[in-house]
């Protein structure tokens, strides 16, 4: 050395010497790593050696004809990481160094994007959430095979954000992780599927050389995901309960207060009590898969209630909406604001199982009238959001003995030629989203899944599809769905649905005797019965009771209810 100072240091070197630099970040090694190298047509194929969070170095083999000159390093180049069945990552990249070899080189790779878009953008994103204590996440590195630690920053129902120190980051945008597990602070955990979908450095936190990771949850067990939420939304307002254990007679107090159980509802409910309860108790002590209840509380009273079952496939009905009046209770907006979170946060994990939601509600009802009936008006489009109308009467077998079809009208189980019918009559008819939300599609007219998830709680559901027809002519699709009673307090998740396709010939008393012949079949006493669409009704003189309105939203057009939703309710956050 000849000289040192403040600015630079002077030597003198050796004719020959060996430089060495120290790596930004460190490299990590990669076990049992394949990938797949592709671009323009050409396919490479060839094992990870190591990684770090801005780059990977592949090990990549030629088979013949193949050469290395069939790649353009001035390209980009598409790279899939995979361990034996499972992909764990998939991008663009470039191709940074290489070394030489006709049949074996290696590849230093780096991702093309710092982010990654996993799911179509939306405008009313979940809301994250900032827990105390931090909740930490921990998984066995897909790559590495090594155990890693983060603490969480901030969470929402669909994603999370970590911390990571720059020089020891092990996470990059794309990065799939099959197993990884969220811990709270009381000890309870849960387990999801999630992708990494950017990685950026983490400014304004007065912190230096860490990097930020956002996230993505694909998937999450259902009764995960309910405490996943229900410690949100509780951090949100200490007020909101998401299917919490619930005092079934403080429930039953609070529906008889807020008068949603009025005197005629009272009559049916009083009747079959005992098993209403039951069907209760299973649905509020025991968090099935199937159903979730938003409860606004304080200081142990109930002040506002709403709940959903997915009672088809991919489809979960809204409904038993109440709350105590007064003039400084929201909880009626506590609870939909509850259940607008649960729709946002929930659609698109799988294990859910919700492409729809649904309810039924009467125009006179201001309201559903006002929130639902207003957002099928303002969204203007009947595949994103579309209404219904059935005429509804209650049917009694006792009170309509004697009525029998004429000849040359019968009753047979639904032919995918009945359905294909039946969709070309509604598109007509209507252009909506009932077909589909009520698998009523040739492809997804069966339920059986559906059938099992009730089944595993104990509770019973069937749907049963008929068409009626004379001189082999469709008439009608009558669908009778047998759920417990008292699962929706109007009995409308047990009760029968006739969809009217043609009039020419048909009547009241054919449908009444349609409606025997069946209730013989299934040994029914008495149902609802709601007819399509409403005007035939009075067309065939079938005396009916009330008009119910059928909503349904599909998940592709939540920014629209929410834009209608937050224009029409300034309380409503999402």
């Amino acid at each position: 050395m000849l000289e040192i100072s403040r600015h630079a240091i002077r030597l003198i070197l050796p004719e020959t010497c060996s430089a060495a630099d120290s790596r930004s970040t460190r490299r990590h090694r990669c076990r049992d790593i394949n990938v797949y190298v592709t671009q323009n047509g050409a396919l490479f194929y060839g094992t990870m050696i190591d990684f770090s969070a801005f780059s990977f170095r592949v090990q990549v083999q030629t088979t013949p004809p193949q050469t290395f000159d069939w790649m353009d390093t001035d390209l980009t180049v598409n790279i899939i990481l995979f361990d034996g069945n499972k992909t764990l990552y998939s991008g663009d990249c470039r191709i940074v160094k290489q070394t030489h070899g006709h049949n074996c080189q290696d590849w230093v790779l780096t991702p093309d994007r710092r982010n990654i878009r996993r799911f179509r953008p939306k405008e009313f994103r979940s809301t994250r959430q900032q827990m105390s204590p931090l909740p930490t996440i921990s998984f066995i590195h897909p790559l590495s095979k090594k155990q890693a630690n983060l603490e969480v920053i901030d969470l929402s129902g669909s994603g999370l954000a970590v911390q990571e120190e720059f020089k020891h980051a092990v996470l990059f945008p794309g990065l799939i992780i099959p197993d990884l597990q969220i811990y709270f602070g009381d000890g309870a955990h849960v387990t999801c599927v999630a992708q990494v979908v950017y990685s950026q450095k983490a400014e304004n936190t007065g912190l230096t050389g860490m990097l930020r990771c956002g996230i993505a949850i694909l998937d999450m067990p259902a009764d995960g995901h309910i405490k996943v939420l229900s410690l949100i939304q509780q951090t949100r307002d200490k007020n909101a309960y998401l299917c919490h254990k619930v005092n079934l007679e403080d429930l039953w107090d609070f529906f008889f207060e807020t008068g949603f159980i009025y005197p005629k509802k009272y009559e049916f409910i009083e009747k079959n009590k005992t098993r209403i309860k039951a069907t209760y108790k299973k649905l509020y002590t025991q968090n099935p898969k199937i159903a979730r209840h938003f409860i606004h509380q304080r200081n142990g009273l109930i002040l506002a209630h709403m709940a959903m079952v997915r009672f088809y496939g991919r489809a979960w009905l809204i409904h038993h909406h109440a709350a105590l009046r007064s003039s400084n209770n929201r909880g009626g907006l506590a609870v939909l604001n509850q259940i607008g979170s649960f729709i946002n946060d929930s659609h698109r994990l799988n294990s859910i199982k919700m492409s729809y939601v649904f309810c039924y509600y009467r125009s006179e009802n201001k309201f559903p009238n006002h929130v639902f009936g207003g957002a099928a008006k303002n969204i203007l489009n009947p595949k994103g959001c579309s209404i219904d109308r059935f005429a509804y009467f209650h049917f009694r077998k006792s009170g309509h003995r004697g009525y029998t079809l004429p000849k040359g009208w019968h009753l047979e189980p639904v032919t995918d030629h009945d359905l294909r019918d039946l969709e070309c009559y509604y598109e007509e008819q209507s252009g909506g989203l009932m077909m589909h939300a009520l698998d009523l599609g040739v492809d997804n007219h069966a339920i059986t899944e559906t059938e099992a998830a009730f089944e595993k709680i104990g509770l019973i559901r069937s749907r049963h599809l008929f068409s009626l027809k004379m001189a082999n002519v469709l008439k009608a699709v009558i669908m009778i769905n047998i759920a417990d009673i008292g699962l929706n307090m109007s009995d409308l998740t047990n009760s029968v649905k006739v969809i009217i396709l043609k009039h020419e010939g048909l009547n009241y008393p054919i449908i009444q005797a349609s409606l025997l012949e069946l209730f013989d079949r299934f040994q029914l006493d008495e149902m609802p019965v709601l007819t399509y669409p409403a005007q035939s009704a009075a067309t065939l003189e079938i005396p009916f009771e009330k008009i119910y309105n059928l909503w349904i939203l599909s998940m592709n057009h939540t920014d629209d209810y929410f834009r209608y939703l937050k224009r029409l309710l300034k309380f409503i956050k999402h």
